[in-house]
């Protein structure tokens, strides 16, 4: 896998200021980037690094391979040592993003979108996938793989049940799960544990209640009212009568629970794109199928772009590295890079080239989350996201485990959050 990439963090670009960093010679600058890419998606960026670079005589891109788990904190941790790459490629953990930001060190694009030889427009990326990367009103970070989630469930105990109508409300989720829980299988895997997960799903399920994650001026938590209490409800019920378990079957990479279903201990998750091709390949392509994230009142989903950035270097590097991104985000390369990840266009573009069109007609599943980004919503843009996420995670931990009521959980996941949004 990472045989597409270089491991070495010691070969890290060094000082980003310094001539050193750009090579030295005059002829080309170097730009680092940085991914966490896996097979097949790392062999692709490879493929794709390397035609840029052949592509152009500026700039020569060396793509850096950081594990995902805990590539958000070997981000902060090098650009607090002045050793950070020149580009941050797909962090896949946006809401840690703030964080980032707030070291003063990761370029405004504003005033890049439509230059260079790679013009891309912020009109080129949809709205709410856009929004994940503009603080206060500036766009530090442009999302490079798109991805939201629905429910994905075993086709063949769907059957077995009698089940031929697929839900599109929690309360016909509930039902379906009652008649699917049986000799120790569960109707449903919900999502649980300590990372941003179980806050990233559940936003929808407050979203479709009516609810709001914080106040329009981004100020005061909201999260903690009746719309809130219902949408906690509706998880926490499913628990209590037995037709969820959230806890035995945790995976903690994915927290989806998709290991479990492919053991069939569950007959429905809420799950990813790239989750369809796996648990298809474990189970079996026709006895996988998706629908549409249920609604509690209305339809909601959440956008959970991976986001780009560039850090701050000499404006050689910040040149290049604009270069590299606006490049990387035109339609051919993303369709090549999609297809390859399992990941949604982030580019309006992407979605119309004849051969992501091909691709969706070879895999129609996948256009259940295509058509989710109708009216999908970003997480708030705030650098103390964090803090309010691990908060409320925390809280929605306990009341998933029946440890307190969804009203308490979210009074005490308020109460601790709303400091952050103080500071």
């Amino acid at each position: 896998m990472a045989a597409a990439t270089v491991a070495a963090l010691a070969a890290c670009s060094g000082n980003p200021g310094s001539d050193d960093a750009t090579g030295g010679s005059g002829e080309r600058t170097t730009i680092t980037l940085w991914n966490r890419a896996t097979s097949p998606a790392a062999e692709k960026l490879t493929e794709l690094v390397e035609r840029f670079n052949n592509s152009q005589d500026q700039y020569t891109v060396e793509s850096q391979y950081i594990p995902a788990d805990g590539f958000n904190v070997r981000v902060l941790q090098a650009i607090n040592s002045n050793q950070a790459p020149n580009v941050v490629l797909s962090d896949g953990n946006p809401s840690q993003l703030g964080e980032a930001i707030e070291t003063g060190e990761i370029v405004a694009l504003d005033d890049l979108f439509g230059t260079g030889d790679y013009p891309l427009e912020a009109t080129d990326i949809p709205e709410g996938m856009l929004a994940t990367g503009i603080f206060d009103g500036t766009t530090y970070a442009v999302p490079t793989e798109g991805g939201n989630y629905a429910i994905i469930y075993n086709k063949q105990m769907f059957d077995e049940a009698g089940i031929d109508e697929l839900p599109t409300t929690w309360a016909e989720v509930r039902a379906a799960a009652e008649t699917l829980t049986t000799g120790g299988r569960y109707g449903i895997y919900l999502p649980i544990g300590s990372n941003e997960w179980p806050v990233y799903t559940w936003q929808s399920m407050l979203w479709s209640a009516g609810g709001e994650f914080l106040d329009e001026d981004n100020t005061e938590v909201r999260f903690d009212s009746p719309e809130g209490v219902e949408a906690l409800t509706v998880w926490t019920d499913l628990v209590e009568d037995g037709y969820a378990y959230p806890s035995s079957a945790a995976d903690s990479n994915q927290q989806t629970g998709f290991p479990a279903f492919n053991a069939g201990l569950f007959a429905m998750f809420i799950g990813q794109p790239r989750d369809v091709a796996l648990t298809k390949e474990a189970l079996g392509a026709e006895n996988v199928g998706v629908f549409t994230f249920p609604e509690v009142s209305e339809p909601a989903a959440n956008t959970g772009t991976n986001v780009s950035y560039i850090i701050d270097g000499t404006d050689e590097q910040e040149a290049g590295s604009y270069a590299f991104l606006s490049w990387f985000l035109q339609p051919e390369q993303q369709t090549e890079w999609d297809i390859a990840a399992s990941y949604l266009p982030t580019n309006l573009g992407t979605a119309e080239t004849e051969a992501f069109r091909a691709y969706l007609e070879a895999n129609p599943d996948l256009q259940v989350f295509v058509d989710q980004l109708t009216y999908a919503k970003s997480r708030p843009s705030i650098l103390n996201y964090a803090e309010v996420s691990a908060a409320l995670g925390a809280e929605l931990e306990r009341a998933m485990l029946l440890q307190k009521s969804p009203a308490d959980a979210l009074q005490d996941a308020a109460a601790l959050g709303q400091p952050a949004l103080d500071d």
